[in-house]
């Protein structure tokens, strides 16, 4: 082996100098270029798992869906008349097409570079001959251009470049704040991509599926008043077309943009650049005003009232969303904006969702019989149908009523209903809860809001979830310090026997709601979602709420054991829904109780953890009483379970249990107030829950009304 040695400091170096190879610029190039694909694949691959779930529902356009698409934007006579005048369109005797796009090369995402010129150069051609845009619509190349991506909760940089988009201006985009040449998918109408293809006629190409799938769920994410988005990729014969929206994706073919369908191609053009907002899938209910660079500074909201008719035009109070969940397709696409009533000097809040016509009954209408209710989410006004996919007008929509009437493998979109409902507005829901004391009374009241709900308006929620649950309004007296909301899933009670699908957060599932999700594989029989599923899905609101937060905005690290075999549980799959059973039986249904306090964070006092042992109690109780009757099929029993005495009875214990907490709490917090100001960061000390006295004085305090203790 041979040896090294250091030269002394006086002894002369003989060593030569090193040999430097002069720099290849020509493969340093190639290597970059390819670490650029290879980053950039693997990007791609990522934004293909978000759209991934979106690609179920894929939908064949209509064979004449072209011949409509946008009819009105031109007369035959008048493209006629502007084909004979264009130079880039060959219009003699034998021979009409587009020239500069004649297939060279082999089929593939990478055109020659004069090929996407000419079609921008066509585009922009029919632009300015056909339409009139103000300057407001232009098209651009971005091959080269990177329009970044916006999602909820990452912070990894994702862009698509898209061939060509179309820019627009207007009350409805926006001029992102990053990109170059000031082009996103906040402000642009479409997006195409051009391609090599030789072929008259496309193949249906999951690439192409993928691609524009990402770009769609990005312009329905950045605009966030979007209905529905239509983009295209353009070959050298033929166009493959998609729209996307609620129901789902549909995708069309346009054959011969040169002759036959050169009239269609030109239309979508002017469809797509169009000054008219709805005709890009816009909802122009809603408006922006922009300043100088294009930013959003104020906007309004324009909804009118099924039960006056009366117009009215609100303020934003946010210039996005406080809520949306439009980043899919064949979803309910609920967003939810603040605004201002000036009229009233007041908060609302709009709710925009969408609903399958026919299958259950909209929102607005439970909460028509929820008005009046303490607890419960009050509406202000509704708009039934604030529109509808079926008028989009590119697909077949088969009504409900008449499908059994075709084939089984009939693929057919389901008509998707928007329904627009102004509510009073609230505070943040529960997890953001900024004390114990606010969070017991948020939950208590929202229980004692459901059971208004059930006894009242004879209408059980069926989805109790801490989301569910949001914080009333600054000051609110007792009974409206928690407010229930999202009604989208409840029935009227009358409607509930025979009811045994499994909705709402999966979270939060009851055991029976879980047994009869699952009832295909493990042969069980089943049971109506009733009240009690909803207050079991109670107890695990505050329970994962204690193992989860150590405190306000903080949570509990390490995760304890019990959440952590919670969390393991929660795939939508049914293996995941077994595990999620076995965890909820082995939690719930163990031949021993177990202890509920075991993994609660420090920082929740003695009456918090009592009150959690109680509601155990309780849902342990309730658990093994339906089993039973699932197990024997006992329907006198299960009736006894559904009296209104019955009903009253396990409410008022479960309510009780809360008034008990909070009066100890209050007591707990006089006497640390006596004391002193405790040292920051301290671990509470649980006390032993046998103190009778103080117990005693709880409970006869809670039994008085609420406002003496409040």
């Amino acid at each position: 082996m041979p040896s090294f040695r250091i030269p002394a400091d006086d002894e002369e170096d003989q060593r030569q100098p090193p040999v430097v190879a002069p720099i290849d610029n020509q493969h340093s190039e190639e290597a970059e270029k390819a670490a650029a694909a290879f980053a950039f694949a693997a990007m791609l691959e990522k934004q293909k798992e978000r759209v991934a779930e979106h690609l179920s529902l894929v939908y064949q356009c209509d064979p004449w869906f072209a011949e409509g698409l946008y009819e009105r934007m031109a007369t035959d006579e008048r493209i006629e008349e502007f084909l004979r005048a264009c130079p880039l369109y060959e219009y003699t005797q034998y021979n009409r097409e587009w020239t500069g796009i004649k297939p060279r090369g082999p089929h593939g995402w990478d055109p020659k570079p004069e090929m996407v010129d000419m079609m921008a150069t066509i585009i922009a051609c029919v632009m300015e001959a056909l339409g009139d845009h103000c300057g407001r619509r232009y098209v651009m190349k971005t091959q080269d251009v990177k329009l970044f991506h916006e999602e909820k909760y990452t912070a990894e940089v994702n862009y698509s470049s898209p061939s060509l988009v179309i820019v627009g201006e207007g009350p409805s985009f926006e001029r992102p704040q990053r990109g170059s040449r000031g082009i996103g998918f906040s402000n642009v109408t479409t997006c195409i991509d051009v391609i090599t293809n030789p072929r008259r006629h496309f193949i249906e190409d999951k690439e192409f599926l993928e691609r524009h799938a990402i770009y769609a769920r990005q312009i329905f994410i950045q605009q966030p008043n979007r209905r529905f988005v239509r983009t295209f990729v353009i070959g050298n014969y033929s166009i493959q077309f998609f729209h996307f929206d609620r129901s789902g994706i549909h995708r069309g073919h346009i054959g011969d943009l040169h002759k036959n369908n050169v009239k269609t191609f030109i239309r979508l053009i002017l469809g797509l650049s169009s000054l008219d907002e709805e005709d890009l899938g816009l909802d122009s209910s809603i408006q922006w005003q922009l300043n100088d660079d294009g930013r959003k500074i104020r906007g309004i909201l324009t909804t009118i009232d099924d039960e006056t008719n009366i117009t009215k035009t609100y303020q934003l109070t946010d210039l996005k969303p406080l809520f949306y969940s439009n980043c899919g397709f064949s979803t309910r696409g609920t967003t939810c904006w603040a605004l201002w009533d000036n009229e009233n000097q007041r908060q609302l809040l709009v709710k925009d969702s969408w609903r399958e016509e026919g299958t259950k009954i909209p929102e607005f209408k439970n909460l028509k019989k929820a008005r009046g209710l303490e607890g419960v989410a009050q509406m202000v006004s509704y708009e039934a149908n604030h529109g509808e996919t079926k008028d989009s007008g590119v697909t077949e929509y088969i009504p409900r009523e008449e499908r059994p009437n075709y084939p089984s493998n009939w693929s057919c979109p389901v008509n998707q209903i928007c329904s627009r409902i102004v509510m009073e507005r609230y505070g943040w829901d529960v997890n953001h809860f900024e004390s114990e004391k606010q969070l017991l009374c948020a939950v208590r009241d929202a229980i004692a809001g459901h059971r208004n709900l059930y006894l009242k308006a004879k209408t059980l929620h069926r989805d109790f979830a801490y989301q569910n649950i949001v914080f009333g309004k600054p000051g609110a007296p007792p009974g409206q310090q928690g407010i229930l909301i999202d009604l989208d899933l409840a029935r009227p009670i009358s409607h509930i026997k025979g009811v045994v699908d499994a909705v709402g957060h999966t979270l939060f599932y009851s055991i029976s709601i879980i047994i009869n999700a699952t009832s295909k594989q493990t042969g069980a029989s089943l049971l109506p979602h009733d009240y009690l599923d909803d207050l079991q899905s109670s107890f695990y609101v505050l329970a994962l709420l204690m193992y989860h937060c150590d405190g306000p905005v903080r949570y509990q690290e390490p995760r304890p054991q019990i959440l952590l075999d919670w969390f393991s549980a929660m795939e939508e799959t049914i293996p995941g829904m077994l595990k999620h059973l076995e965890f909820k039986k082995s939690f719930i249904l163990s031949e021993k109780p177990v202890d509920p306090t075991q993994g609660v964070a420090p920082y929740w006092s003695k009456a918090s953890r009592k009150l959690l042992r109680g509601l155990y109690a309780f849902t342990r109780e309730m658990a093994k009483a339906k089993e039973l009757i699932r197990r024997w099929r006992d329907d006198g029993q299960y009736e006894e379970l559904l009296t209104e005495s019955t009903v009253r009875r396990n409410y008022d214990r479960v309510l009780q249990m809360f008034d008990v907490a909070i009066v100890q709490l209050n007591q707990e917090q006089k006497k640390a107030a006596a004391v002193g100001p405790s040292v920051q960061g301290r671990k509470r000390k649980v006390e032993d829950d046998d103190d009778r006295a103080e117990n005693k004085e709880a409970v006869a305090a809670a039994t008085r009304p609420r406002h003496k203790y409040y």
